[in-house]
């Protein structure tokens, strides 16, 4: 599938007429659906108003990227808008004729069409990042001339990506006989604030996070302070005796949307990888990003 098989001439509007963001988004809302393209539009706007701004980012200097999640649409529909002059937020204190985005890209899907999101986003942060793509469409005058760019024409939808492609190899992980000093010093040197804990067969048993250091050796520390010295030395404590054993991990097999999906829902930084139990590397929200704007 093609980048212009995600529009239609009537989810492409030449020249917008919108001055603000939120104009130019209800136009686009408009042209989605009069192209038929919106199975309920008063949910639509409720879910609009329900996470506006929040639900907005820019692709590059040269889009403003409102996506929205609701089952207000049957299937993921895009709609592109290109006004004269730069589009700001209602109340931006700049001037309308500062260097701004002048394109509006809307993307709205069901809330569990995630793959086919971020495909469609990946592709267009693809197709904006080649200077004659954006040039091109700066310089369009009508539908027909966005739809005829040959370079956008040229820019495809990836196929499913999965976990592998992104991953990072894990090639620091903790042992549960390690003492927890030495635990906390792995994670300081290594700027994390967890790392897995693995067993002599490379599978993941547990989680060693700051979180889990602090409740071990918090109650040690005020146990000595008020007995004197009574408690034993909680810094010789193993990992094993603070690790989380409930770990939520991925595989190397799942799709870049389901891990986005997991890592959103859960809200964590960082998941372990692992193909049948046995730990294989991480991938991190920050991971996740890089690769849907980098779009390769």
């Amino acid at each position: 599938m093609r980048l212009t098989d995600l529009l239609s001439r009537r989810r492409v509007v030449v020249p917008l007429a919108a001055g603000t963001l939120e104009e130019g988004i209800r136009i686009l809302v408009d042209a989605c659906e009069a192209d038929g393209r919106v199975a309920d539009p008063a949910r639509l706007r409720d879910a609009i108003r329900g996470s506006w701004p929040e639900d907005t980012m820019t692709l590059g200097p040269h889009a403003w990227l409102p996506h929205f999640r609701t089952d207000a649409v049957p299937a993921l529909v895009s709609a592109l808008g290109i006004a004269a002059a730069p589009i700001t937020r209602a109340g931006d204190a700049g001037a309308r004729d500062a260097p701004g985005p002048r394109l509006i890209l809307l993307i709205v899907a069901p809330p569990g069409d995630n793959a086919a999101y971020l495909q469609t986003v990946a592709a267009f942060a693809r197709a904006l990042a080649r200077p004659e793509v954006a040039a091109g469409l700066l310089a369009a005058r009508s539908p027909a001339e966005v739809l005829g760019l040959p370079a956008l024409r040229d820019v495809a939808l990836q196929g499913q990506l999965l976990v592998r492609d992104i991953m990072r190899v894990q090639a620091v992980a903790l042992r549960p006989e390690e003492t927890l000093e030495s635990a906390a010093a792995l994670l300081q040197r290594h700027g994390v604030d967890a790392l897995p804990v693995v067993s002599d067969a490379g599978e993941v048993v547990g989680l060693l996070s700051n979180r889990e250091l602090l409740r071990h050796l918090v109650p040690g520390y005020v146990q000595r302070v008020t007995a004197a010295g009574a408690a034993a030395e909680p810094r010789q404590s193993l990992v094993r005796d603070a690790m989380a054993r409930s770990v939520l991990c991925i595989s190397e097999d799942q799709t870049l949307a389901d891990a986005a999906q997991l890592l959103a829902a859960r809200d964590v930084e960082r998941v372990p990888v692992v193909r049948e139990g046995v730990l294989r590397g991480f991938v991190t929200r920050a991971d996740l990003v890089r690769r849907l704007l980098a779009g390769r």
